[in-house]
């Protein structure tokens, strides 16, 4: 069977489980079942069918029985658990992989083999604990006795079945096993569960919630969520998984650090972006050319980046304590002193290392004291045998743990003099950042809890991505991560402070459609503010929906009728919604309240351009160019305005200004224009050729501008049966 169509149907069943269409998922499991040869599965399906026609039939007769939601619910996690073992029978036999290779490498053996395999390799462990000390789990035969086990764990479900105690819950008790390797355990369990649910295992990622070690327990609260979010549509079914996420902020993490590990895990979507930032610096831009009136005229752009209405400045921002952004150098600062991952494009290059070929070492947290480490920097002089430096390169959270250990391995193959430079660089750095985080650490003690979970993150990041077999595993990051539309994130903060911190975050990054659902969900939770309303009408603003943005402006504006930033926002609605009218009606409100305010003339000039009232369109323009006499781009309206109105001199005089100016063909086709109607009709000709010649332009764009302006030519005197004349004058100039 193909495993591309085993995927399919995979999605295709769980898609129907979750719409409780139990009938179709049963009845596309049928011959699926069937082929997995099992007869524990087959009569699984069986008597699930029948037990579902049971439960039918009884309702449909009008029976009642009061555990009936119950029973249903529990047929209903029947059904997945079946769909589930069907799915993994079926890919471990067709599935390709890293995950479904370790399935078939163990499953020739006998489940109570590879579960004394699993026990003896602990009891191995145990013996080289004795002999060599907790502090050197090192060794070569140590280590395959470390992979062994992370390989059982990632692929044997039923290790975390056993009755005797779980030998797997034991592995994260007490002190024998040391705690690196206990993280690395952890990420063994999260990748079991992100490609096979298994009850069991969940409850154990919860469990280590309470684990005294805060590296284990940041590394299963980061597993545990993205868990939680790909099998959310069932989690509601589980009564005990229920409970525990309603106590997850009150007993096992706080409620700081729960909203932190979900932004830091949907902050990843930004990654890629970040990284090609980091590689070209400057991003580039794109013109777009629209053939109407206000982009002919750059209406929009006649006043620069500087004074143009975004977001409002009056609005908190939920980030105060980071510094401002000033340039781009404090732009990366506060980018990662947010936890954002600058460096994947600077160490992805570096994993080519024998070391990464091991999967479970891209899990290794880079502790101090570190053997491995040690090995690696064995022939190395000072600074690189300096404890401080390993010590501070251990404790930063700068770097993620995969990226610490590239950089070493890297170490001993530059020259000599760049190793000292490096050396020296690095204890000067880790110097003023351990001074830094000290600070940090007194004002909020969760922030080494915060740091542990983002550099596991981006160490989970850097597998799925990264690593050379990584097309053997489902990429969590490939989501889309909309946690704030899960189940499980309702149950676990019922009220809309966690909404609101999330869509802040998505807002100060420009994502709106998601920060919009956020402030909706809040919004359903809590009367919305002033401010809310206005961040929700912003965010449909930005995504074109202006009826929905103008209804919410208007509700803004009941609270204070008299901001002006909101005033400009509903008339900004208006002329989308190509009201002109009702939008010079709060431009006007908003010029009662700050009389000289630049962009706020302009658009009223705007207005009346739109509706045709050239005359007072024009000494607006005027009171533009008096306020702002560098900008030049204010005069193509003023063209416009004045050869509407047959001011041909002002016209023609602002037209010669532009054209010394980087002019447009636009101003070429208006000189044209203001030249014809003059009765110069050869001078008209050749400034139209010019225009036509321009880059960007053409014979086609030059008829459609013509067509526009026919209204404005014709009224000036210009015959209109000369216009096609002129036309084919054009073209057999054009030839020539």
């Amino acid at each position: 069977m193909d495993y591309l169509v085993i995927r399919k149907n995979q999605q295709k069943v769980n898609g129907l489980i979750n719409e409780k269409r139990l009938k179709e998922a049963l009845d596309l499991l049928s011959d699926l079942v069937r082929e997995t040869h099992n007869s524990e599965i087959i009569d699984s399906h069986y008597n699930l069918e029948m037990t579902y026609k049971s439960l039918l039939k009884y309702t449909v007769e009008g029976f009642t029985d009061p555990e009936r939601q119950k029973i249903y619910n529990h047929l209903v996690t029947d059904i997945y658990k079946l769909a589930d073992d069907t799915f993994l029978s079926l890919n471990t036999r067709f599935g390709q992989g890293v995950f479904y290779d370790l399935r078939r490498k163990y499953k020739d053996n006998p489940e109570s083999i590879y579960i004394n395999t699993f026990n003896n390799a602990i009891d191995e462990l145990d013996k080289y604990s004795l002999m060599e000390g907790d502090d050197q789990p090192y060794g070569d035969e140590l280590n395959q006795e470390f992979l062994k086990l992370f390989e059982l764990l990632l692929s044997r479900e039923e290790l975390y079945a056993l009755k005797d105690e779980s030998a797997v819950a034991n592995l994260f008790k007490g002190e024998k096993m040391p705690w690196p390797r206990q993280c690395i355990f952890v990420s063994a369990i999260t990748i079991h569960l992100l490609m096979h649910f298994n009850y069991s295992a969940l409850q154990l990622l919860f469990d280590l919630l309470k684990h005294p070690h805060q590296e284990i327990k940041q590394r299963a609260l980061a597993g545990l969520l993205l868990v939680l979010y790909k099998y959310d549509s069932r989690l509601s079914l589980y009564g005990e998984i229920t409970e525990r996420l309603a106590q997850m902020k009150e007993s096992d993490v706080t409620e700081t650090i729960l909203q932190t590990a979900v932004i830091q895990i949907m902050r990843t979507r930004e990654t890629e972006k970040l990284a090609r930032k980091l590689t070209d610096e400057i991003l580039p831009e794109v013109a777009r050319i629209h053939p109407n009136l206000r982009n002919r005229l750059d209406l929009d752009n006649i006043i620069g980046d500087k004074f143009k209405e975004g977001k409002n400045p009056d609005w908190e921002d939920i980030f105060s304590d980071s510094p401002e952004l000033m340039n781009k150098l404090e732009e990366f600062s506060k980018l990662q002193m947010e936890g954002s991952d600058l460096f994947l494009s600077t160490f992805r290059m570096l994993k080519h290392f024998p070391f990464f070929s091991r999967m479970d070492n891209w899990f290794l947290p880079f502790s101090y004291p570190n053997p491995i480490v040690a090995d690696i920097l064995k022939n190395e002089s000072a600074p690189f045998q300096n404890p401080d430096l390993l010590k501070g390169m251990a404790e930063s959270g700068i770097l993620c743990n995969s990226d610490k250990f590239s950089l070493i391995l890297s170490i001993p193959q530059m020259p000599s003099a760049q190793k000292g430079m490096m050396g020296q660089m690095f204890m000067a750095e880790i110097g003023a950042i351990r001074e830094i985080e000290k600070s940090d650490q007194l004002i909020g003690p969760e922030k080494q809890a915060l740091s542990i979970s983002n550099q596991y993150i981006q160490d989970l990041y850097r597998f799925f991505r990264v690593y050379p077999k990584k097309d053997g595993f489902e990429d969590p990051f490939s989501w889309s991560l909309d946690f704030y539309n899960k189940w499980f994130v309702q149950t676990i903060f019922k009220d809309g402070d966690f909404y609101l911190k999330l869509g802040e975050y998505l807002f100060n990054k420009d994502r709106y459609p998601e920060a919009l659902e956020c402030y909706n969900a809040a919004s359903d939770m809590a009367k919305p503010t002033m401010q809310i309303l206005q961040k929700q009408a912003f965010c449909h603003q930005q995504n074109a929906q202006y009826k929905q943005a103008l209804d919410l402006y208007l509700k803004a504006d009941l609270f204070n009728d008299k901001q002006v930033w909101n005033l400009k926002k509903i008339a900004l609605c208006y002329r989308h919604l190509n009201n002109p009218e009702k939008a010079l009606e709060y431009y006007q409100k908003a010029e009662k309240v700050k009389p000289d305010d630049l962009h706020n003339q302009l658009s009223i000039g705007h207005c009346l351009l739109e509706l045709k009232d050239f005359e007072q369109a024009l000494k607006y323009y005027f009171k533009v160019e008096y306020l702002a006499p560098d900008n030049k781009k204010v005069w193509r309206p003023i063209v416009w305005c004045a050869l509407a109105l047959g001011k041909f001199d002002q016209a023609g005089k602002y037209c010669d200004k532009l054209l010394q100016n980087q002019p447009s063909y636009h101003d070429y086709i208006n000189m044209g224009h203001v030249k014809w109607c003059e009765k110069n009709r050869e001078e008209a000709l050749q400034w139209y050729q010019k225009g036509i010649k321009q880059p960007g332009f053409s014979m086609k764009e030059f008829l459609d501008t013509l067509q526009n302006d026919k209204e404005i030519l014709t009224k000036h005197g210009v015959d209109e049966t000369d216009i096609p004349i002129m036309i084919d004058q054009l073209r057999y100039y054009l030839q020539s």
